[in-house]
């Protein structure tokens, strides 16, 4: 059986009387594709916020790789192997497809920005940034300023930039927002590449690519997690259909 690479227990966020997670317990398995799942205002995101070490949990514990990680900051869990993507694309728009990669590889290292110019001259850091783009099917676009990309290679771009910090672990919220079905289609792809390379923890509202994506689906409901299982079972589940689903993914 597979180690547990994330674990979360009894983990409760709070806006004043609003409880957005509410003693939610989850664990994904290393080299798993693990989706969340869930209505509008589940707390979805509220849940990668608190994963990638931007917002700090009011009760529980995140442990990662069995290391608690509940109070480190975000920088902190990137280095631990932790690398998320956002709803609203994360890119340096005014910059090709390349730099934009060369510039993650070069943070990865440490380095500070304002040596832009002499880390992007290192070829290296070139051939590095070039390899990623093959990875997520950029390679033809590399001179391409990331601004003029469809949106759909814009989300190709920002997958890129969270591998090029070689995570273990890769928290996707909504990369499908906004596509059109062939971008879509482009994007499920490359998560398939991905599998086994890297853990990845998926949130998504494209059921049709997470039943095709996910070894393992968590369903969210009001902050807790109601059921947990593979793509039939999560399908076949009574609770789950009239909480979210509906009747017409049943078949």
């Amino acid at each position: 059986m597979s180690q547990t690479l994330l674990e979360l227990q009894g983990l409760v966020k709070r806006y004043g009387g609003l409880v957005a997670t509410d003693h939610l317990s989850l664990s994904v398995k290393a080299g798993q594709t693990h989706a969340i799942i869930g209505p509008n205002g589940a707390g979805k995101t509220t849940l990668i916020q608190q994963i990638a070490g931007g917002l700090r949990p009011n009760e529980g514990t995140i442990r990662f790789d069995g290391q608690d990680i509940t109070v480190l900051p975000m920088h902190k869990r990137v280095q631990r192997g932790l690398a998320r993507s956002y709803q609203i694309t994360n890119i340096f728009k005014s910059c090709s497809v390349l730099d934009n990669l060369a510039l993650a590889v070069q943070a990865r290292s440490g380095s500070s920005m304002r040596f832009w110019r002499p880390a992007l001259s290192d070829s290296a850091i070139f051939d590095e940034a070039r390899e990623l783009a093959d990875t997520v099917g950029l390679s033809t676009r590399v001179d391409a300023i990331a601004s003029n990309l469809a949106h759909g290679a814009q989300r190709q771009l920002e997958v890129g930039l969270a591998l090029a910090t070689r995570p273990r672990m890769l928290l996707l919220d909504e990369p499908m927002a906004g596509m059109g079905h062939g971008e879509s289609l482009q994007l499920v792809e490359l998560i398939n590449r991905l599998r086994g390379q890297v853990t990845i923890l998926l949130i998504e509202h494209d059921m049709e690519a997470v039943f095709q994506l996910a070894e393992c689906i968590s369903v969210l409901v009001f902050g807790r997690i109601i059921a947990s299982g593979n793509a039939d079972e999560i399908r076949s589940n009574a609770e789950v259909k009239k909480a979210y689903l509906g009747d017409e993914v049943a078949a």
